[in-house]
């Protein structure tokens, strides 16, 4: 059986998300501290977008899986996109205290927020590429 390696750019996808979900992991904290407040269970919430970039990047180095991954991860990021207004509205920082980081609002974080939010259309892109790029699922 013949393997068809995936592609740098897929790679690259697979690395760039498989290891933000190993993150959300790693310091659940740092990431919950940037759920918005009307956002009901920081916990569940990050865990849940970790694993599901955990699973979808490493979806990626597939070639079964890498289609619906790749949609997938274009939905997830869409579905996060509110958080990251709410970031930028509200100036959120994730601040450590006593060794675990909390939410900091009205923070220097500002600006830095706002040029996150027109990085996503590329991101987007990319992704959407990757999907319209993969072999269908056999």
């Amino acid at each position: 059986m013949k393997m068809n390696p995936a592609p740098p750019s897929a790679i690259a996808a697979g690395i760039v998300f498989a290891g933000a979900g190993v993150a959300h992991f790693a310091k659940p904290d740092f990431f919950e501290a940037i759920v918005p407040d009307w956002f009901p269970g920081a916990a569940l919430a990050n865990r849940a977008s970790g694993a599901a970039e955990l699973l979808l990047g490493l979806g990626m180095f597939n070639t079964t899986t890498r289609k619906i991954s790749a949609l997938g991860l274009v939905v997830l990021t869409i579905a996060v996109f509110p958080a990251n207004i709410d970031a930028a509205v509200n100036k959120v920082e994730p601040k450590l205290v006593d060794g675990r980081f909390t939410r900091s609002v009205g923070t220097a974080a500002g600006p830095a927020n706002w040029v996150r939010l027109p990085m996503q259309l590329p991101l987007l892109w990319w992704l959407w590429r990757e999907f319209r790029n993969a072999a269908p699922a056999a």
